[in-house]
């Protein structure tokens, strides 16, 4: 009779991982999975930032055309126009810091519950529009019945809350979009407060100052976009358009 002998492997190949080994798997895993994880964070961030830099562009194009074919421009929209102007027509608008006019303005793209225009982070893009020479910029025939010479827009960008340092100014709107941190903002941030405008959302809430902050991207410090509208172009597209002598 035959006896058939099976071999015995090594104990050291059938006792498996030790919990060290263990331990050290899992610990390299998790370094590569928070490499991934944050790769991903960062593409979603520079993508939102460069949708949203192409939206304002987009919104100031709308911007300088609507004042070329009506000889104004519109009043900021509200949270509750539905995102008009308010009030339609221009005029004394319901209030300076307020939000796009993308229904007034005819731009398409992403809105809210209250029809405003939503930036890459699902937030208000917000609009500011000078109040100067008595509203003539939202006011119909306002700005030729006041002349050049003595428009006045009043609103200035700077490189920080202390404004020491102006990077532009006499400016007719200026638009804001509040990052990826609108939602959990720290008001003791002052360079991000000071373009907050006056509009409470997510629990801030600032006055109304004339003045807005743009500075170099700091993750998880300012990372504000800001885009202005320059009077000397405003100026020279209506005058093109016969809406300016």
């Amino acid at each position: 009779m035959l006896i058939h002998r099976v071999a015995r492997l090594p104990t050291s190949t059938l006792r498996g991982f030790s919990l060290l080994e263990v331990s050290i798997v899992m610990f390299i895993l998790s370094i590569m999975l928070g490499g991934v994880l944050l790769s991903i964070s960062s593409t979603r961030e520079l993508n939102n930032r460069t949708e949203t830099e192409a939206l304002l562009e987009d919104v100031m194009d709308a911007l300088y055309g609507f004042a070329q074919a009506t000889g104004r421009l519109p009043c900021p929209a509200t949270a509750a126009s539905n995102g008009a102007e308010a009030p339609a027509g221009g005029g004394s608008c319901t209030q300076q810091f307020g939000f796009v006019p993308s229904a007034t303005l005819g731009l398409s793209g992403s809105v809210n519950d209250d029809g405003l225009l939503l930036d890459g982070w699902n937030s208000p893009v917000r609009y500011t529009v000078t109040t100067s020479n008595g509203d003539a910029f939202t006011t119909a025939n306002g700005m030729r019945n006041t002349t050049m010479a003595n428009l006045t827009p009043d609103l200035r960008v700077c490189a920080d809350a202390a404004c020491a340092t102006v990077i532009a100014d006499s400016l007719p709107v200026v638009l804001v979009s509040l990052g990826a941190d609108w939602a959990t903002f720290d008001a003791a941030d002052v360079d991000a407060t000071e373009n907050a405008g006056e509009q409470t959302i997510a629990g801030y809430s600032h006055g109304n100052d004339l003045d807005f902050v743009s500075a170099d991207y700091i993750e998880d410090s300012f990372d504000d976009l800001i885009s202005w509208m320059s009077a000397s172009i405003l100026y020279t597209r209506m005058i093109s358009a016969g809406q300016l002598p």
